[in-house]
């Protein structure tokens, strides 16, 4: 009974790891970060991939139509930043990116 008690833990955390690890790999891997930058309040969206990338972005604010968010969608060049349009309180995500549509 202790055996296969081992073999269960044992087994348990191998995935656990494994499951982590793959979270951790695609979180990684997105090219559109968030900053926020505390001295002016403000938050930027950076674009780290090599490719032209269409970011959409929700910002909730406090005391507004509850859940309304403010949506924009930005395209960003390789490399680029942008700082956001959004000003006072109020969460930011970015809930899609995407790479641009190819220009034929």
């Amino acid at each position: 009974m202790k055996n296969h008690m081992k073999w269960a833990v044992t087994a348990f955390t191998l995935s656990t790891i494994v499951f982590a690890n793959s979270a951790n790999a695609i979180a990684i891997n997105k090219c559109i970060r968030l900053v926020r930058n505390p001295q002016v309040r403000r938050e930027t969206i950076i674009n780290t991939c090599k490719v032209c990338m269409i970011a959409k972005v929700q910002r909730k604010r406090p005391g507004g139509v509850v859940g309304t968010p403010t949506q924009r969608e930005f395209n960003l060049q390789p490399g680029t930043q942008l700082l956001l349009p959004f000003r006072g309180p109020g969460q930011t995500r970015i809930s899609r990116e995407a790479p641009c549509p190819s220009v034929r």
